[in-house]
């Protein structure tokens, strides 16, 4: 077995002792084939998530220390990879994550300045058709992302959010607004790096509100979701209230995340 094989089932096995009951390599049911498959991780995301997310540094969060050092790393790694020497990036990146860049336009690599102008890379037209653009009663998934649905806020924090402040008015910053959502129903669509990140609107609609509230740049993940760090109610966050005739009120969330703050 390849060296790197091994050492990638090593830190499964650490991150199945450091966190139980998380989910690591997010198993994720793809329509297209109809199979599930392991979300691929690097081996440097492997072992970040193990160093951030274990009893030690969660306890150290509590000091704040981890808070500022992750907001001012993922400030300074932004700035760099704005800067053209990034370019040098985007043909390794597309290679560890088998990027098909025939959905994409620009499809050539060397036709973008930077990795950030890259990473916010647009569709191809006609490659990700919207299911029933014209009823205005289908809801559709924001972008490519991993999507789980979820009956009841509760829900979603019994099975998949173990933050010890998450709450709908935490999210949103506001009492009023998180009582009015605080037994809705849940749409949870998580991007991973290799994914597509720009994002649409799930409904059609009339925007009613729009708010911004800074915050952390916290890793996204299925093992930090499911720690005692509260990452969706520290990252920084926009969000729109959108009125519709179908599904009445709808709060649409947009979290950043670690090397990806902007939202």
């Amino acid at each position: 077995m390849p060296f790197q094989a091994i050492l990638h089932q090593f830190l499964d096995y650490v991150m199945s002792w450091v966190h139980p009951d998380a989910h690591w390599g997010w198993m994720t049911f793809v329509r297209k084939t109809g199979k599930f498959e392991r979300e691929q991780q690097p081996l440097l995301k492997k072992l970040r998530i193990i160093l951030l997310f274990n009893p030690l540094t969660e306890w150290i969060d509590t000091t704040h220390a981890m808070r500022l050092y992750l907001h001012e790393s993922a400030l300074t790694q932004g700035k760099k990879e704005g800067q053209p020497e990034s370019k040098k990036q985007i043909k390794q990146f597309i290679a560890t994550y088998h990027i098909n860049m025939d959905d994409f336009e620009p499809s050539d690599p060397d036709k973008y300045t930077n990795f950030e102008d890259f990473f916010t890379r647009r569709h191809k037209p006609g490659s990700r058709p919207t299911h029933a653009a014209e009823d205005a009663s289908s809801a559709v998934v924001v972008a490519d992302s991993r999507a789980v649905a979820y009956e009841s806020v509760a829900e979603t924090t019994k099975l998949w959010i173990k933050g010890r402040d998450f709450s709908i008015t935490n999210l949103v910053m506001d009492t009023d607004l998180g009582l009015r959502f605080c037994e809705a129903a849940v749409a949870s669509f998580r991007l991973s790096p290799q994914d597509y990140h720009r994002y649409h609107a799930p409904v059609a609609g009339r925007i009613r509100m729009f708010r911004s509230v800074p915050g952390d740049y916290y890793q996204v993940d299925a093992v930090a979701l499911q720690s005692k760090v509260d990452i969706l109610t520290r990252n920084r966050r926009q969000y729109v209230v959108i009125e519709t005739e179908a599904f009445g009120d709808v709060l649409f969330v947009a979290i950043g995340a670690t090397d990806v703050g902007s939202v």
